[in-house]
């Protein structure tokens, strides 16, 4: 075994040892951190936002420490190697635990700074949870042995309560029988515009309706469950979603709820170049009377660098392809789209939202 491995290893073991000791913990094992104290304003400030990446600087910097008592994570933050132990170590332990993050989350916050202080908490969002980060390591840096100790067992039960809640939000089961199906699919639409989760639940409920559409066809639909963070460009993909027929792609789809720009054009003819896709057709789905404003559009199409793109309005889409299913494929989209909802990586806010959005349907 190789020295980085053994060193990634060593960070999986210790993230699994502290979060297998937090789960043993009660909050009267920390009667020196009450809810009125410093402490605990900072682990809520720190944890309990929907932004992940924060959560983990913070695990990677405690792992970092583990790993090397000189280590100093407030003013050489990739002395680390960051990526290397997160990705190929603490990652795992996370998703044992059931801890929401994400692959690479320290290094989408941590952006290349070394220094983590005031001048690199400008401007992150939330603000408060990037600040939270300095302040608790610099407790943990000027702690003693036994304070440090404590104050990360604390930060790995709140780390676990966290969790813990989001795995136990139950969501309301939605009932569509008897009930009228554009009712439904307005409300499921809606709610999906209303929390986008960073454009994930627009492009899902996108592939989930067009599965049922061509479910008995030789369609098949490919992208629609990866994750929309990483760029087109990035990822060697055509386009957001796309049609197969024995391999062979037809129609691309774009799915997005934010403006389109020249730039997302450029974008996703690059995507196309790299790919070999540049004559295939594409639909941009999206809000038709938000989101073309700097383009002129007409009929529906736009012609860019030599190339036709479509437009065509994801509200009407999606309430057009909810007609043409049965209810029992309906019932599986909705199914479906229930069960991304109740991912940990989910916000409680996106939770929240479909229970007020289904209550009572």
């Amino acid at each position: 075994m190789s020295s980085v491995a053994e060193r990634n290893s060593f960070g999986e073991y210790y993230v699994n040892t502290r979060l297998g000791v937090a789960k043993t913990k009660k909050e009267q094992d920390f009667p020196e951190f009450p809810p009125d104290g410093e402490v605990h304003q900072l682990l809520t400030d720190l944890i309990e936002v929907n932004a992940k990446g924060f959560r983990g600087v913070v695990i990677t910097a405690l792992t970092g420490l583990h790993l090397d008592e000189n280590y100093d994570p407030l003013n050489n933050f990739y002395g680390c190697n960051p990526r290397s132990i997160f990705e190929g170590g603490i990652w795992y332990a996370l998703q044992k635990h059931e801890i929401p993050c994400g692959k690479s989350d320290p290094l989408n916050v941590a952006k290349n700074a070394n220094q983590l202080n005031e001048d690199w908490a400008q401007g992150r969002r939330p603000q408060s949870a990037a600040l939270a980060v300095v302040n608790f390591l610099r407790l943990i840096m000027k702690s003693n042995k036994a304070k440090r100790a404590r104050l990360i067992d604390y930060f790995f039960y709140r780390l676990w309560v966290y969790a813990f809640g989001i795995a136990d939000y139950r969501l309301v089961e939605v009932e569509p029988s008897g009930e009228s199906r554009q009712a439904i699919g307005t409300k499921l639409t809606d709610f999906t515009l209303k929390y986008p989760e960073s454009g994930n639940l627009p492009q899902f409920l996108v592939s989930q309706l067009l599965s049922g559409v061509f479910a008995s066809s030789e369609v098949d639909i490919i992208g629609g469950e990866e994750s929309v963070f990483g760029t087109n460009t990035t990822s060697k993909k055509p386009a957001d979603l796309w049609l197969e027929v024995n391999g062979v792609q037809t129609n691309l789809y774009e799915v997005t709820v934010k403006p389109v720009s020249k730039k997302r054009l450029d974008d996703s003819l690059d995507a196309l170049q790299s790919t070999n896709h540049l004559n295939h057709p594409v639909t941009f789905i999206c809000r038709m009377e938000a989101d073309v404003n700097d383009l002129d559009v007409v009929d529906g199409s736009y012609q860019y660098r030599g190339k036709h793109f479509d437009f065509i309005d994801y509200r009407s889409f999606c309430l057009s392809l909810c007609v043409l299913l049965s209810d029992e494929e309906f019932l599986v989209v909705l199914n479906n789209v229930a069960s991304f909802v109740q991912d940990k990586n989910v916000s409680m806010k996106t939770k929240a939202g479909w229970n007020e959005s289904f209550n009572g349907n």
